[in-house]
């Protein structure tokens, strides 16, 4: 009896350990086919994922050499237009050097010309100042009346043309008080010119060494000894000058006449 016991245990042993073990081997093909599967899936994803990844580098490699390109074309077109820049500031810079040296040579020039033209002021004025200062009294008088009788003279020869700007005022400026007779004689060669009579106001100036100054309106007829000093430096052989404001030459524009009947 014990020994059927036991071998109905063995079998049903045997029995149950074929079941689980075929249980077992099914559950674990099963697996392993899924894990094939997998791994066949894992494959294909693998390989797909490295053909991305190639793909990549090659469109990544693409555009490298794109852009280098681009870079080289951008630098050269870079360098061309920094060298253009370049050569145009070079030029104008040579320019604005040549403009400066130019615009110095004609400072230069201009002051020089100023420097001059202040020297052909000045001397006259100085000879004028020396003259005074050396001679006497008496022979400044004496030189004065000579230029108004001088300049008296130079009036009387005048063309009637040149007092055709009308007048209605007259000024004498004078180094000394004109005598009667000298007054008396010019307000008649100004009648005469002018074809009418002004009313004549007389002024002393300390500044004229000798002569007079007659202004008639627009006109000047400078006839001190600072000018004849002037007009002795230009060589003119102390011609007599009149002076006209003319309006096409705009305010206080003079034009100087030579009044030298010998010439």
């Amino acid at each position: 009896m014990l020994i059927q016991i036991f071998v109905v245990q063995v079998v049903t042993f045997l029995a149950i350990v074929f079941v689980l073990r075929r249980f077992l081997y099914k559950e674990s093909a099963k697996e392993m086919f899924h894990l094939k599967t997998l791994k066949e899936e894992t494959a294909v994803k693998q390989k797909e994922l490295q053909e991305k990844i190639e793909q990549a580098k090659s469109a990544y490699d693409e555009k490298m050499a794109d852009a280098e390109k681009s870079s080289s074309v951008m630098r050269a077109k870079s360098e061309a237009e920094a060298k253009d820049l370049r050569e145009k500031i070079l030029a104008k810079a040579k320019e604005d050097a040549g403009n400066i040296m130019k615009a110095a040579f004609n400072a230069k020039e201009k002051m020089r010309e100023e420097i001059a033209l202040e020297m052909n002021h000045k001397v006259p004025l100085l000879a004028a100042r020396i003259f005074s200062a050396v001679l006497s009294e008496d022979a400044r008088e004496l030189t004065h009346k000579e230029l108004v009788r001088d300049v008296i003279e130079k009036i009387k020869r005048l063309e009637k043309t040149t007092f055709k700007t009308p007048v209605d005022h007259g000024e004498i400026v004078a180094a000394y008080p004109l005598s009667t007779a000298d007054r008396s004689e010019i307000e008649s060669v100004i009648r005469l010119g002018l074809g009418y009579e002004v009313p004549l106001t007389e002024k002393k100036d300390d500044k004229i060494a000798g002569g007079i100054v007659i202004k008639l309106g627009s006109i000047m007829i400078d006839g001190s000894l600072e000018n004849r000093m002037r007009q002795a430096e230009r060589e003119l052989g102390g011609s007599l000058s009149v002076e006209r404001e003319t309006p096409e030459r705009g305010a206080g524009i003079r034009e100087q006449e030579n009044l030298d009947p010998e010439r």
